[in-house]
């Protein structure tokens, strides 16, 4: 039946079952579930579908030799970013909350709040 087709079969990822590493790298079981979890880079009205976005700790990652706790690297702390989008969250004033897992609120340098999910972006207002 699939004699003249490219077949891959891969097998299903149950994403509420992914065990958290301590590890500061994404296991490639960690960012295949994040990218089933959200496929578009979760920025404020991010496009990128790719598979080649980075894998960010939504809340900065600490050594667990410097007094960080264990499990930081799970499904619920990461988000798929483009590289320009993750220097703007690193380096820039932007701030970045994950309350729910795959749910994103984020606050911009000016104070405006955005939520992100997998319906897209919706504009929150001003920060408080």
């Amino acid at each position: 039946m699939a004699g003249h087709c490219d077949v891959t079969v891969k097998p299903v990822i149950d994403l509420a079952g992914q065990a958290p590493v301590d590890g500061y790298e994404v296991p490639d079981r960690l960012r295949e579930a994040t990218h089933l979890r959200s496929p578009v880079d979760v920025f404020p009205y991010g496009t990128n579908l790719t598979r080649k976005k980075d894998v960010d700790h939504t809340d900065p990652y600490i050594d667990p030799g410097d007094g960080g706790p264990p499990d930081q690297t799970r499904l619920d702390n990461l988000s798929p970013l483009t590289r320009f989008h993750h220097r703007i969250k690193t380096h820039g004033r932007w701030q970045v909350h994950q309350p729910f897992n795959g749910v994103f609120v984020w606050r911009s340098p000016h104070g405006r709040l955005f939520l992100v999910d997998h319906t897209g972006t919706h504009k929150l207002g001003a920060a408080g």
